[in-house]
Parts: C-alpha cells; sequence; structure tokens
C-alpha cells in the first residue's frame, strides 16, 4: 500500500515528452542523423503520384481552414 502511484498528466506525459525530444535532438545530431536528413525522404517511383495527391488534397484543405490564419 506504500507504493507512490504516477501523477496524473491529463493528456500526455511532460517527462516522456522530455526524454523523446532529448534523444531526438542527439539523434539529429549525430553523424548519422545529419545524414539521413541531407538525404532526405526516398518515395519509391510507384508512391510518387499518390503522395502528390495527397499534397495536393492537404493544401486545397488549408485554403478553406481559417484556424491557421488566427482570426476567429
Amino acid at each position: 500500500m506504500g507504493e507512490k502511484t504516477p501523477s496524473n498528466h491529463g493528456e500526455g506525459n511532460p517527462e516522456a515528452a522530455d526524454r523523446f525530444n532529448t534523444a531526438e535532438r542527439k539523434f539529429a545530431n549525430s553523424k548519422v542523423g545529419k545524414q539521413k536528413i541531407r538525404d532526405g525522404a526516398h518515395v519509391r517511383p510507384d508512391e510518387e503520384a499518390e503522395l502528390a495527391e495527397a499534397e495536393q488534397l492537404g493544401r486545397e484543405r488549408a485554403k478553406d481552414d481559417d484556424s491557421a490564419s488566427g482570426h476567429s
């Protein structure tokens, strides 16, 4: 009964988020991470059309999104 229960942080866990962010920065600043960033995403030729279509759809939806403009 003397065990301490983890505190409830609502949505999300700041300690876990901090660990993730620290690990992500460490990787991004590593030799391997920097090379991956330089290489960029590798898209297979058969995925290019689908990716372009999804990007266009996202742009069209964003045009109608007033929340991004800061106006209510």
